[in-house]
């Protein structure tokens, strides 16, 4: 059986998978490198999907590189704002 996670967890993994995204779009901008709105809108749906598939599964998920719900929650938030942001600066 999983363990629950404590609502601290979920902010952490939250905030982690946030600002890993933001940390990755200043070394893409500090390159002069962006993605499209497709690209974005994409990664937000992979995600999405991610969090939904960690968030229903009741077999357990070990690994280096597994990842909570909350973290990539964290992360589809942050493409949505990059892409809010991308989408005022081409206005």
């Amino acid at each position: 059986m999983q363990d629950t996670p404590t609502q601290s967890d979920m902010e952490r993994d939250y905030h982690a998978g946030y600002a890993r995204i933001m940390w990755f779009a200043e070394q893409a901008r500090r390159r002069g490198w962006r993605m499209s709105d497709r690209q974005l809108v994409h990664e937000i749906r992979h995600r999405e999907r991610a969090a939904q598939i960690r968030e229903k599964s009741s077999l357990p998920v070990i690994g280096p590189e597994v990842r909570s719900a909350a973290w990539n929650r964290g992360q589809a938030d942050a493409l949505r704002e990059l892409l809010r942001l991308q989408r005022e600066q081409d206005r």
